[in-house]
């Protein structure tokens, strides 16, 4: 019993140093009163999460003209992330 209150606590915990990654549809970016806070669904990714998937984006070579397009749009939003919510300093970036 004490353990799953723990588990508890260390769940929300872990929401204080995430980052809350949402994906909207085409269909929800068209309505002009949608809250953040009020949104259901997304996901709380921590730095290391956001680290995974930023080498996972450096390493990958788009191959079509579409590929590239959201490829280039996705590295630039976890670029953001990483140094404006975990303030992590990456080579080669210019922000």
């Amino acid at each position: 019993m004490a353990e799953q209150k723990k588990k508890k606590k260390k769940k929300i915990a872990d929401k204080k140093n995430a980052t809350k990654i949402t994906l909207s549809t085409d269909e929800e970016t068209d309505e002009a009163d949608i809250d953040e806070e009020d949104e259901e669904g997304g996901m709380y990714l921590e730095k290391e999460d956001v680290l995974v998937i930023y080498k996972a984006l450096k390493n990958y070579k788009p191959g079509t003209d579409d590929e590239k397009m959201v490829y280039e749009m996705l590295l630039e939003q976890v670029e953001e992330t990483l140094i404006v919510d975990y303030k992590v300093k990456l080579p080669g970036v210019r922000w």
